[in-house]
Parts: structure tokens; C-alpha cells; sequence
């Protein structure tokens, strides 16, 4: 089945392209015909040949392999005016290598637009078909000498071969390049009119300066010169259009005119008369030409300047709405209303890049729902390309309401911030300019997230600064009551039973047995006193800490902690042996695991915690695991959490990381990493 529609398909093909050959073959005879109804100097040599800017004109329209039709119309007109065989195929051979030099030279090595909207293209047709009619010119004149058909100079024959030639490429291709080209602009109807008046002023004055016998005065031969005002008038107001159709109906009426021994040119020589005639006329092409591709240059470098002046309001106005939204939800709105109403996308949406595994997150939209949006995943993308900012381009299929998109990814310091994705139902939305602008605008708007993400940061850090120093001032206040208490009712009722045994002490002096039983109760009211004031040292720094080092003091607040809670900890040190670290480092490490612990107690309901302290790679690292309930970790969880604030506090003014991972019902780990300066 699918070789029967294959072949099939082959053969439309071929079908469609010898159809193509047949009809270029048949315009080009035609056009031959014209062209030698002016031969006078030589049967197979015209002045005035068209067929050469039509073969050129077609081969630059649909491609070298058009080039047998150009054969097929030179042989096919040689033979039926009466040309032998030699004769034609030479003249086959030599204007089908006329028309691919040319079309060559045009495409590859100059790059032609078909347009002619640059002057650049007007010089490069001018130089190439200088050169490729001259091989035309120089094989059809080499042909007519080897086969004997020369009946003039051979100069004659060059030059009126030449001219000819190179009027065909200046003239008629020209019209056939632009009107089969799409316009650049819709024209109205007071152009058109203005248009019909500017082609029938030009033909009277051609009709005028080419209809009447040539005076012996030279009022008549300045009078050619006024075609130049309406050639510019038309090149000037409507570009190649005008001017290849100005050119073009001069051209033919002049053509008339000396071809009937009238106009300025005529002489008594037909021939000499056309090729006056055809140089006049070049001089008109090439001069409506490039005023024509100068004013085309200029409209697009002044069209081009105010889409520059546009794109900067527009970037311009975006960077002053960003300011003033507030908030990541608000601004990734903003960015998509604007990529619609500004840009003018059909759609817009942002989402998350995703970790790996993880679906992208739909963060924003504009012009089409989250629903549509997921429905979009089925379509199939069509045709992709991949912009140098890492942006893509691509087309959709048929069935779907949109016909292009674009993503371009929200990056900022190698940073990705997201992905903004633009829909259009026009095929050719995602010009270069806009692309330019929309990269311009992804550009800001990542900057415009990045602040809003830092300026939502600073408020959090400052909430949770104010929360931690009201926490603070709360500590503070707590521990000054507690002290007080505890100087007040254990220190006290501890003193006042030392003064009432010392008191007993005394009246009892004489009784050497109580005195003895007084003096052990003072000793053991001592030894309380004593270890309370060892607790109360403890709980607000351990001497151990200042004087044995963090692995001792760790040991001795692990072990008073398990008696304390019956909670299984398991403490280790690794590679630390008895090395004492930099102060600030030792205390950030104890309040830490200090934290840690009482954290434990107090939220996880755990029954083991491992605590893992080590020295690698002159960093140390602590470690706290639990078994408890963990917890989830979101933003607005952590902000409540100024325990877990100040950790990272004090891990951060050592430059150091900190990491904390727990989930519901996996218990949580506290890591540490802090550098030790040399």
C-alpha cells in the first residue's frame, strides 16, 4: 500500500514538473518570437531580447532545475524560424549557461533577494548580467561564425546581441521577480488611484516624446528627459512595483516608436536605433531601480528604528508595572497579562522548570486555562528550532486553535527561575525582531522575579530577626526569673538551714557527740549547695567547654541529658582526639547540639538520637538524627521554627552550611558544616 501511494506520489511529481518545463518552454518561444520580429542587423540577432529576463526570472523563482525548459523554448523557436540545427543548439547552449550563470551568481555568490529591496541587489544585477549576457552574447556570435551565417561585422552582431541581452535581464526580469513576490504592504484604494493616474501620465509623455518623426531641432530629443520625473514618482511612492512597471511600459512604448522610425533615437539604421534606444532605456531601469531599493532601504531603517522606539516603551513600561506589583504571585501574573496584552502573544503562561522526576508547576497564566494548558501536552509539535538564548521556536499541527509557540526560559546568573511559554494562532508571529524583544522581556522579567524572591526573603529574615529578638528578650527575662528563683528558693532554704545548724551548732558546743552530728548536716547542706551551683553553671556555660573542649563538654551534656529525659543517645567523635578548635566554632557546635536536644524533648517524641561529631578536610562536621515524628519542611513551617533560625544563624556567621531534612513520620537530621581558618 504504501509503495503503490509512493509511486503514485513520484509520479504527480514528475507529472507537475514537466508541466512546469512545458509552460516555460511555451512563454519562452513566445518571447523569442517578439524578440526576433526586431532582428534587422542579423535574422537570429535582436536588440530587444524579453526571453532573457524571463529564463533568468524563473530560474530564481523556482531553482536551477528549471533550466531544460529554457532549452526546450531556444530550440523549439530556433528550428520553427528556420535556424539549422547547429545554429540552435548553440544558441540553446548558450543562453540556458546565460540564465544559470546568472542565477547563480545572483542567489549563491551575492545573495538576491527577489525583491530588489536593497541597493545592493540593483548593482549585483547589473553586475551579473553584464557578465552572463556577455557569454550568451560571445557563444551565440562564435556559433553564427562557425556555421557561416554571419551576414554583418562581427562587432555589430556582439554588441547588439549583448545589448539586447542585458536589457532583457534589467528590464523584464525585474517586473517578474517583484509582482511574483508577496507585497510588504497592503496598498488602499487612494493608491490604486494615485497608481493609474501615475502609468497613464507616463505613457502620454512616452506615447508623446516616441510617436512623432524626429524634428531637426533639439526640443524634441530633451523631450525623452521628462520621463525621468514620473519614473521617480513612482519609484518613490510605491517602490520596485513602480518602478518595474514605469520601466517596463516606457520601455515598450519607446520600443514601438523607433522600431516605426519615430522618437528621439531614430536614425536611419533600425538596428543603431534600438540599441540608442536600449542604452536609454538601461539608463532608466538601473536609475529607477536604486532610487526605488534606496527608498525601500530607508522606509525599513526607519520602520526598523520606531519598532526599536516601541520595543524600549514596551520594556520600559513592563520594568515600571513590575515595580509596582508585590509578591511572586502577583508578578508572575503581571508577566504573563503583559506578554498578551503587550507583546501581543494569544497566550502566556510561566511554570516551574521541575526537579528531575517532578512535574512542572503551572505558576501563572493569561488567555487560556489551566485545564487547557495541561491538554496541551498531547499536541504534536510540528516543526522545533532552537534559539541561540537557549529559547525554542516551534510550529503546531493543523487541528489545534493555535498555530506557533515559543518557551523562553526565565535564567538570571545561570540561575533558572522558570519558563515562560507563548502561544499565537499566526504561523509567522515569532518574526526575528519579536523574538529579539521577547528574549529582551524574559531578560527583565527574570531580573523583576529574582527581586521580588530577594525583597520576600528580607521581609521573612526581618520577621523572623524581630521574632527572635522578642524570643530573645523573652529568654533573657525567663532565665533572670529562673535565676532568681532558684537563688531565692533552693539557694535560700539551703542557707537558712546552714545558719540555723550553725546556730544549733553553737548552743549545743559543749556536747561533743550532737556537734559531730551538727557538722555532717552542715557538710551535706554544703555539697547541695554546691551542686546546684554546679547545675546553675552548666545550664548557662560549662566550664568543661573552656577548659576540657568541645568532645568533653559534648560527653558530659549527652550523658546528663540521658539521665535527665530517659532518651538513648548515642554520642561519637571522629578524628578529633583531643583537639581543641577555634572558641566561636566550639560554642556554635554546643548551642547547636544544645538546641538539637531540646528540640527533641520538646516536639519530636523520639527514642534514639545519634550524635556524630568529626574533623575532615579541615572542616568539622556535626551531626544530630532523631527517630521521632519529623515534620514537613515548608517556608511558613521553618519561619515558626526561630530554634532552627538561630542554628542557621550561627552556622552562617562562620560561613558555614547547614542543612536540615525531616518528613512526617522519618524523624529529622540536623547537619553542620563549619570551615576552620588556619
Amino acid at each position: 500500500m504504501r509503495e503503490t501511494q509512493s509511486t503514485g506520489y513520484r509520479v504527480r511529481t514528475l507529472a507537475i514538473y514537466l508541466l512546469k518545463i512545458l509552460v516555460l518552454a511555451v512563454i519562452y518561444h513566445l518571447a523569442v518570437r517578439v524578440g526576433l520580429s526586431l532582428a534587422y542587423v542579423q535574422v537570429n540577432t535582436s536588440p530587444v531580447w524579453p526571453p532573457t529576463g524571463i529564463a533568468l526570472a524563473a530560474l530564481l523563482l523556482f531553482g536551477y532545475h528549471m533550466w531544460p525548459g529554457i532549452t526546450l523554448g531556444v530550440l523549439v523557436g530556433s528550428v520553427l524560424t528556420g535556424a539549422p540545427p547547429g545554429v540552435a543548439l548553440g544558441m540553446s547552449i548558450g543562453n540556458t549557461l546565460e540564465a544559470l550563470v546568472g542565477a547563480f551568481g545572483l542567489r549563491r555568490l551575492l545573495g538576491f533577494h527577489r525583491e530588489i529591496d536593497r541597493i545592493r541587489d540593483v548593482v549585483g544585477l547589473a553586475l551579473v548580467s553584464v557578465v552572463s549576457t556577455a557569454i550568451s552574447a560571445t557563444g551565440g556570435t562564435l556559433t553564427l561564425a562557425l556555421t557561416g551565417r554571419v551576414t554583418g561585422g562581427y562587432d555589430t552582431i556582439w554588441v547588439t546581441w549583448w545589448i539586447g541581452d542585458l536589457l532583457g535581464a534589467l528590464v523584464v526580469a525585474p517586473i517578474v521577480l517583484v509582482w511574483a513576490t508577496p507585497p510588504s504592504f497592503q496598498a488602499n484604494r487612494r493608491a490604486y488611484l494615485e497608481g493609474g493616474i501615475l502609468l497613464l501620465a507616463l505613457a502620454i509623455v512616452t506615447w508623446y516624446v516616441f510617436s512623432n518623426q524626429p524634428p531637426l531641432g533639439t526640443f524634441h530629443q530633451a523631450l525623452m528627459y521628462v520621463i525621468f520625473p514620473f519614473l521617480i514618482w513612482a519609484a518613490l511612492r510605491f517602490g520596485q512595483r513602480g518602478a518595474t512597471t514605469g520601466v517596463f511600459l516606457a520601455s515598450g512604448i519607446a520600443i514601438w516608436g523607433t522600431a516605426h522610425g519615430m522618437g528621439p533615437f531614430s536614425r536611419e539604421s533600425l538596428n543603431d536605433s534600438l540599441v540608442l534606444l536600449q542604452t536609454f532605456t538601461g539608463v532608466l531601469a538601473l536609475t529607477s531601480l536604486t532610487l526605488a531599493a534606496a527608498t525601500t532601504e530607508r522606509r525599513k531603517a526607519a520602520d526598523a528604528l520606531q519598532q526599536r522606539v516601541n520595543d524600549l516603551v514596551i520594556l520600559n513600561d513592563s520594568s515600571k508595572t513590575f515595580l509596582n506589583s508585590s509578591g511572586l504571585a502577583s508578578i508572575y501574573h503581571t508577566i504573563c497579562q503583559l506578554a498578551v496584552t503587550r507583546l501581543g502573544a494569544d497566550a502566556a503562561w510561566i511554570e516551574n522548570t521541575g526537579r528531575e522526576g517532578a512535574a512542572a508547576e503551572i505558576l501563572a497564566a493569561c488567555g487560556i486555562g489551566t485545564e487547557a494548558i495541561t491538554g496541551l501536552t498531547g499536541w504534536k509539535r510540528t516543526s522545533e528550532l532552537q534559539g541561540q538564548e537557549g529559547y525554542r521556536i516551534g510550529t503546531l499541527e493543523r487541528k489545534s486553535p493555535y498555530r506557533s509557540y515559543a518557551v523562553f526560559p526565565l535564567v538570571l546568573g545561570g540561575e533558572p527561575l522558570g519558563a515562560l511559554t507563548l502561544l499565537s494562532r499566526r504561523d509567522s508571529f515569532f518574526t526575528g525582531d519579536r523574538q529579539l524583544l521577547i528574549q529582551s522581556y524574559a531578560n527583565l522579567a527574570a531580573v523583576a522575579i529574582q527581586n521580588t524572591r530577594l525583597i520576600e526573603e528580607v521581609r521573612r529574615a526581618n520577621r523572623q530577626l524581630h521574632a527572635l529578638s522578642q524570643r530573645l528578650i523573652r529568654a533573657q527575662e525567663e532565665e533572670r526569673l529562673h535565676l532568681s528563683r532558684e537563688l531565692h528558693d533552693e539557694f535560700g532554704q539551703l542557707l537558712a538551714a546552714l545558719t540555723v545548724q550553725l546556730g544549733l551548732l553553737e548552743r549545743d558546743a559543749g556536747q561533743p557527740e550532737i556537734v559531730r552530728d551538727r557538722i555532717r548536716g552542715l557538710k551535706q547542706a554544703t555539697r547541695e549547695i554546691q551542686d546546684q551551683l554546679h547545675r546553675l553553671a552548666i545550664r548557662l556555660r560549662p566550664a568543661s567547654l573552656d577548659h576540657l573542649g568541645l568532645v568533653r563538654a559534648l560527653e558530659q551534656y549527652v550523658q546528663e541529658f540521658r539521665r535527665q529525659y530517659n532518651i538513648d543517645v548515642e554520642f561519637e567523635a571522629v578524628g578529633m582526639q583531643d583537639a581543641r578548635l577555634p572558641e566561636e566554632v566550639e560554642t556554635a557546635i554546643f548551642r547547636i547540639v544544645q538546641e538539637s536536644l531540646t528540640n527533641v524533648v520538646l516536639h519530636a517524641r523520639a527514642t534514639h538520637v545519634d550524635v556524630l561529631l568529626s574533623l575532615r578536610d579541615n572542616h568539622v562536621v556535626a551531626m544530630i538524627e532523631d527517630d521521632g515524628v519529623g515534620f514537613s519542611l515548608t517556608s511558613a513551617t521553618l519561619e515558626g521554627h526561630l530554634g532552627i533560625f538561630g542554628m542557621r544563624e550561627r552556622v552562617e556567621m562562620l560561613s558555614g552550611r547547614f542543612i536540615l531534612e525531616s518528613a512526617p513520620g522519618k524523624g529529622t537530621t540536623v547537619s553542620v558544616e563549619v570551615p576552620l581558618n588556619d
